[in-house]
């Protein structure tokens, strides 16, 4: 196992894109913030990628963060954010695309900014199927030029030894440090929290008008509004208020004002001649965490909703953002946040 001056000295030389896996708290993070400062010292340009969603150093949890080295820093939570990419939750599991995707557009937006060194700092999801799946194809996609392990014996083999003869791919292994400690749960929850609240606890409001808007990750405002008729039987078969209902590509789409009778799905089913019917409710939009991006799909912070007024099409929305003028897209995540920072719970895929 190589020493990590060793490997240091190696990519500072000889830079490109660096991606550190490893289980959680094994020192990545560490690993990542002495390569970018050696990297400065050495003149290196350097960025950061902070591919982390639960444990974020650059931008708000749930996101994907790049950031540009332009001074030695003692944290990389020291450094600001130049690019974000909304992944909208703060684990893997389930949206395992969206953070490939974002792992690889942030390496590139690097490119774009003149780094020619690129560090990417990685969840420590890495047991099982899914972290091994995650993984692997998050490396094919953004295919590093140095796979950096950082392991205690051997349990990230099956993440590495597929890649030790991909020529363009150089693997190095790194024992974990001695100064390696296991966090509690506790404590990575009441750090994101605390990160979630640096957010958003004085974030000022801003109204977004649902017509100068894409939606993105959900059914609403995707579709064809329901007519009126059809909503007052709606409201009749299922006994609650509908306060909005579209006909989209999947079926019908409705949001009611509380959950509703769910003997009254079969009556709507039959008004509608579908059985493709999904219905929401209010309260699973409201604290709803959401990215606010730019008229290219570029996310320029995150937001929570507070409220929607589906009669006047706006949402009321709480984001650090000075101006909510340049969002042209409002990015629907699948988890919920109080202003506070509490995470008040998760969305299913196609609950919205």
């Amino acid at each position: 196992m190589a020493q990590l001056e060793d490997i240091i000295s190696e990519i500072t030389s000889h830079p490109g894109v660096v991606m550190v896996i490893g289980s959680i708290d094994t020192g990545k993070t560490s690993f990542c913030l002495q390569l970018a400062n050696a990297a400065y010292n050495a003149g290196v340009p350097t960025a950061v990628v902070d591919a982390d969603t639960g444990q974020s150093e650059i931008g708000a949890p749930g996101t994907i963060g790049m950031a540009v080295v332009d001074r030695h820093v003692k944290s990389l939570t020291d450094l600001r954010a130049k690019r974000l990419y909304f992944v909208g939750i703060t684990s893997p599991v389930g949206h395992m695309l969206e953070s490939a995707v974002g792992t690889k557009k942030m390496v590139d937006a690097a490119k774009e900014f003149g780094a020619r060194l690129i560090i990417v700092d990685t969840t420590g999801m890495v047991d099982g199927p899914l972290g091994r799946k995650l993984k692997t194809y998050k490396t094919d996609l953004v295919r590093p030029d140095y796979l950096v392990g950082i392991e205690k014996k051997h349990e990230i083999d099956h993440l590495l030894i597929p890649f030790s003869k991909i020529v363009s791919t150089k693997v190095r292994r790194l024992a974990v440090s001695e100064q390696a400690r296991r966090k509690p749960v506790e404590f990575r929850t009441a750090r994101r929290q605390l990160n979630f609240y640096k957010h958003f606890h004085d974030a000022p409001g801003h109204i977004i008008h649902l017509d100068e808007v894409c939606l993105w990750n959900t059914w609403f405002s995707t579709g064809r509004p329901v007519k009126w008729q059809y909503i007052k039987s709606a409201e009749e078969a299922l006994k609650c208020r509908i306060l909005h209902a579209e006909v989209t590509g999947r079926g019908i789409f409705m949001i009611a004002e509380r959950a509703c009778r769910a003997s009254g799905q079969r009556a709507v089913e039959e008004l509608f001649k579908t059985s493709s019917i999904t219905i929401a409710t209010s309260e699973s939009f409201r604290d709803l965490l959401v990215g606010l991006a730019d008229e290219n799909g570029n996310t320029l912070g995150v937001g929570i909703i507070q409220a929607i007024d589906f009669k006047q099409r706006f949402l009321f929305v709480l984001s650090p953002l000075k101006t909510i003028s340049p969002v042209k897209v409002v990015q629907f995540g699948a988890m919920r946040v109080s202003r506070d920072g509490r995470e008040l719970g998760t969305l299913k895929q196609g609950d919205i």
